[in-house]
């Protein structure tokens, strides 16, 4: 537990830190770089499950993706046809090669769940400004945190037994009102940080959508780990894991944000 917090406040520190003093070209590098961890994390998951990625190339498309996003680049008009050749070389491949197909199912998973997914923190911060995507962050986050400490002490009703048997439903109750209370506190505090039309009333209810897209980003993390037959993606942050296991609710939360402010802008 005391490791855990710890933790968490050196990575709030360094997020804030570089929000602060490396603006949005530094936070989109921190995203692409912490993206690229925890694919690599996923990778090994992936590896052990059967279905091992083309690692290095995989790596550096997942890397090139999230930047290219958030820092709008001219050459990501060459990118996207870059991808589209290098999965038709893979499934071409699989042709002469029967076990390259597992190959190809774990490149195109490992990029599609965590760079694709990650490259909407990058698209919020360029549309909305970063302390928007820090907002969503730290919505999801704390979804996580809530629940984990309500659940840990009062929960008694199984979320999914199956997959996550320490989360229960009154840690989805508590995840969920510890994130509306610090969604609509950043409003209150750091107004400066969110755009104009970033309401009180939508700080305070948005955290509802996005922490249930966290919840179900944690259980989704949760299967694939009970799948390779591992309990962290790694050990690079005590208390917490691998970097993975810190992505885990941010992963689904942040397209579903994204398409809510491209809604109510």
């Amino acid at each position: 537990m005391i490791k855990r917090a710890i933790s968490t406040i050196v990575l709030w520190a360094i997020v804030i830190g570089t929000v602060g003093y490396g603006g949005t070209m530094g936070s989109v590098l921190l995203l692409a770089i912490f993206s690229t961890l925890a694919q690599y994390e996923l990778q090994d998951i992936l590896g052990k499950s059967g279905l091992p990625p083309w690692p290095w190339a995989t790596l550096a498309l997942g890397f090139a993706i999230v930047l290219q996003a958030g820092l709008n680049l001219t050459c990501g008009i060459y990118l996207w046809p870059l991808v589209a050749v290098a999965l038709t070389i893979g499934a071409l491949a699989c042709a002469h090669n029967p076990t390259a197909i597992n190959r190809l199912a774990g490149s195109v998973l490992a990029l599609a769940y965590v760079p694709f997914l990650m490259l909407y923190y990058a698209m919020i911060a360029r549309n909305g400004g970063v302390g928007l995507a820090v907002w969503v962050i730290a919505v999801a986050k704390f979804t996580d945190v809530g629940g984990y400490l309500v659940g840990s002490q009062i929960g008694r009703h199984k979320l999914a037994p199956s997959i996550s048997p320490g989360k229960t439903w009154e840690g989805v109750a508590g995840g969920l009102g510890l994130a509306m209370l610090v969604g609509a506190g950043i409003w209150k505090f750091a107004p400066g940080w969110l755009p104009h039309w970033f309401t009180l009333e939508r700080a305070l209810l948005l955290p509802l959508p996005i922490g249930i897209a966290a919840i179900l980003s944690d259980l989704s993390e949760s299967a694939l780990k009970r799948r390779a037959g591992v309990k962290d993606s790694g050990r690079c942050i005590p208390g917490i894991g691998g970097a993975l296991d810190l992505a885990d609710s941010l992963l689904l939360s942040a397209p579903v944000a994204y398409y809510l402010f491209y809604s109510l802008q």
